[in-house]
This record gives structure tokens, C-alpha cells and sequence, in this order.
């Protein structure tokens, strides 16, 4: 995957960071703030995501989590604050241009598209490629052909690996949401990303499945891959995570392990008593 800087030029260079080794901060989230009609989501929150770490974002209903994953993504336009992403600033940009940077996401319900078989799903997640390119067509459709070729053993590969190859010529819309679920986390992969949001992804789905998806999510995190998740049940946020953020009512609680989080009496008065 090309870096931040040559896929997308609109994301303006943050004055005095630059990305750097693996364990520095990919992303850094300062004093944001979001409001929707006088209401103020998020107020003040700041914090930031370190490469190669899964960090978990808890906190009771309406804390902001949720709206901080969509500023960062592109869905939510803040209201004030700055998010920087490998060095750069993330202003004034669509979710498109986030993706194009390397930050892809899933959403609280699972979004697929339905009338495609989870083959296609999941081909739908590839980055641009070099069929859709007129200089690509040029050389004729043998050379692109190949490249989609490519595509399709790389989306195999995922299914396997999450073992679900059997479903691959099933429509989504078929399938059960803990299946829905992990064909958008599979879409996700395959832009490679260099940041992962995930937002609720146990919601919804029984025991058994939820740890698969941890398991799978360990997995990632041992291979280097960054990833943000927002999520409810802190037996996983525990398991997986770390560090692990606490918001409240729009701002940054407190940070650290799940252990330090449940032995401090503010989180706990805010939050884990309830």
C-alpha cells in the first residue's frame, strides 16, 4: 500500500509531526468537538492511537464514542478540534478521501450489500486498481484481467482464513448478522488499512461468535494492523485491548488498562458501577 502522503494529497501536513516507527502515535485526536443542532456530542475529547496497538473506546450510551469514530471517518464534519492521521492533518475531507488515506472502518449494524454474493462483498473493499484507470485499459484486457484475478485468490484467502470460504457464492443478505458482521470485517482487509475502526462489532451476536471475531482481532493486532474499537462489552475490551480509553459525556475520562480503568473512582462513578 502506498503511503498516506502519495494516495491522498488532501490531507495537509501537521506542523512539526511526521510518521514515524512502528509504536509511535498513528493518529492523534485533539480537543474535538462535534454538535448536531446545540447538542454537543463530543466536547474537548483528545487522545491518541499508537501503531501496531487495538484500543479499545468505552464509556456509557451517549458518550461520544461513536461520533468520534464517524469524525474520524469522514461521516461527521467536527464542530472544532484537529485529528491528524500518519503526520497529516484530517480537515475538510469525505469519507472517500479517509479511505483513500489507509483509515477504513465498519459500522454498529452491519453493512453489506445484500443482492452480492460475499465473494463480491468483499471485492467491493479492494482500493482502486488498475482496470478502472485509463492507462491501464490502454495495454488491453488481458493485463487487468490478471489484476482482478489477483483480487479474487486475495479475498479467497480472507475467507478461508475466517472460515467461510463455504459462503462465498451465498448472498449477504442471506446470511446471519454474525456472518454480515464478519463479511464487513473482511471487506475492511482488503484495503489493507493502515488504521482500523470498528465500531461495536460484537453488537448483536451470540457467545461463540464474538469470541471467533476476538480471536481474529488478536490475530490482526499480532500482525501490526492499528485499530480503534468501540465497544460494550468490557470482558473483550479487557481481553483485547489496551490501552483502553473512557469517555464521558463527550470528553477523555481516563486512559490505560482495563485494571487501572477499573481501580479509578471516577470511571468507576461514571461509568462500570451503573
Amino acid at each position: 500500500m502506498k503511503a498516506a502522503s502519495e494516495q491522498a494529497p488532501m490531507l495537509a501536513p501537521t506542523e512539526g509531526t511526521t510518521a514515524g516507527p512502528a509504536g509511535t502515535h498513528l493518529l492523534e485526536v485533539s480537543d474535538l468537538h462535534c454538535s448536531f443542532g446545540g447538542v454537543q456530542a463530543v466536547d474537548g475529547a483528545s487522545f491518541t492511537v499508537r501503531e501496531g496497538t487495538l484500543t479499545g473506546l468505552i464509556g456509557p450510551n451517549g458518550a461520544g464514542k461513536s461520533t468520534v469514530l464517524n469524525a474520524i471517518g469522514g461521516q461527521v464534519r467536527p464542530t472544532g478540534g484537529t485529528i491528524s492521521f500518519a503526520g497529516r492533518a484530517l480537515g475538510d475531507v469525505t469519507p472517500h478521501d479517509v479511505s483513500r488515506a489507509g483509515i477504513t472502518r465498519t459500522f454498529q449494524t452491519a453493512n453489506v450489500f445484500g443482492r452480492l454474493t460475499v465473494l463480491e462483498n468483499l471485492l467491493m473493499g479492494a482500493p482502486s486498481w488498475r482496470g478502472e484507470t485509463l492507462l491501464a485499459v490502454l495495454p488491453g484486457k488481458h493485463f487487468w484481467r490478471g489484476h482482478e484475478a489477483e483480487l479474487v485468490d486475495k479475498a479467497q484467502g480472507i475467507l478461508e482464513r475466517f472460515g467461510l470460504e463455504r459462503l462465498q457464492n451465498d448472498y449477504a443478505g442471506e446470511l446471519s448478522g454474525g456472518q454480515r458482521r464478519l463479511v464487513e470485517i473482511m471487506r475492511a482487509l482488503m484495503a489493507e488499512p493502515k488504521l482500523l475502526l470498528l465500531d461495536e462489532p460484537m453488537a448483536g451476536i451470540n457467545l461463540t461468535l464474538a469470541r471467533s471475531i476476538a480471536d481474529l482481532l488478536l490475530e490482526l493486532r499480532g500482525e501490526g494492523v492499528t485499530m480503534v474499537m468501540v465497544e460494550h462489552d468490557l470482558h473483550v475490551v479487557e481481553r483485547i485491548c489496551d490501552p483502553i480509553v473512557c469517555m464521558v459525556q463527550g470528553r477523555v475520562l481516563a486512559e490505560g488498562s482495563m485494571a487501572e480503568l477499573r481501580a479509578n473512582q471516577e470511571v468507576i462513578d461514571a461509568y462500570l458501577q451503573g
